[in-house]
């Protein structure tokens, strides 16, 4: 996206010779899809990733016609560790996606956490799974080894989605986040819960959306900050 002129002008003269990548991936049965966006406070299962600041994210999928997808997403991330280092979150996941004849969707999949600027050993791996029923899913995740070494992890969620007026979405969801060993990754909880309230609409790519996110824990089971607090999400998202 960031090509110098020149490269575009190459790029779009190869692309009539023997055409655009797009298109050839089209005619082999693969989708190409990509995402540009920033939001007021990432958060994940409702805890800030960013110091409650706004940082930006994007990333590229490839879906292939027997439900077997790959792709990788980024974004800012910034856990107040006292540095100025710029640090990003990268994830690779790959998975298999598809329909029952009783419309019963499914997912199953495995994702890579990778984390970028920081002297800490913070990856960490997961394999999910979820179910669609209509309007409503229910989902897992589990790691073996969960963020920053903190041994096992337990994730149940389910969410319901409504259909308003003008297009618009209300998305509901909870989750149910459970650490194997006890005042490990917390000081006085193995366990918590985290759920978001949010409406967006579309206006061709680009994706616009408020939240309401956060969790049960309290300040001083929360580091002693406001990052599980909860709070307001602005986004903006561009799609092509």
């Amino acid at each position: 996206m960031n090509k110098k002129i020149a490269t575009v002008f190459a790029g779009s003269a190869l692309a009539i010779a023997i055409g655009s990548p797009a298109a050839m991936a089209q005619e082999a049965g693969v989708s190409v899809s990509a995402n540009l966006g920033v939001v007021s406070d990432y958060r994940f299962r409702g805890i800030s990733q960013s110091d409650t600041g706004a940082v930006i994210q994007g990333g590229v999928d490839l879906g292939f016609e027997n439900g077997v997808y790959l792709g990788t997403w980024a974004s800012q991330v910034d856990f107040a560790y006292g540095t100025d280092e710029t640090k990003y979150e990268q994830d690779f996941y790959g998975g298999y996606a598809g329909e029952t004849a009783g419309g019963v969707g499914y997912d199953v999949g495995y994702i890579y956490y990778a984390y970028h600027g920081s002297d800490q050993d913070e990856d960490y791996q997961e394999v999910y799974g979820s179910l669609s029923f209509g309007d409503a899913s229910v989902g897992f995740a589990y790691s073996d080894d969960y963020w920053a070494a903190t041994g096992a992890f337990y994730y149940l969620n389910g969410g319901y989605s409504f259909a308003l007026p003008n297009d618009i979405a209300l998305d509901l969801s909870a989750g149910l986040n459970l650490f194997a060993e006890d005042d490990l990754f917390f000081s006085n909880t193995d366990q918590y819960i985290d759920y978001t309230v949010s409406v967006s609409k579309e206006f061709g790519g680009l994706g616009l959306s408020a939240s309401l996110i956060g969790t049960d824990l309290s300040e001083s089971e929360c580091w002693a900050s406001d990052w599980c607090e909860p709070t307001v999400v602005a986004g903006a998202t561009y799609s092509w």
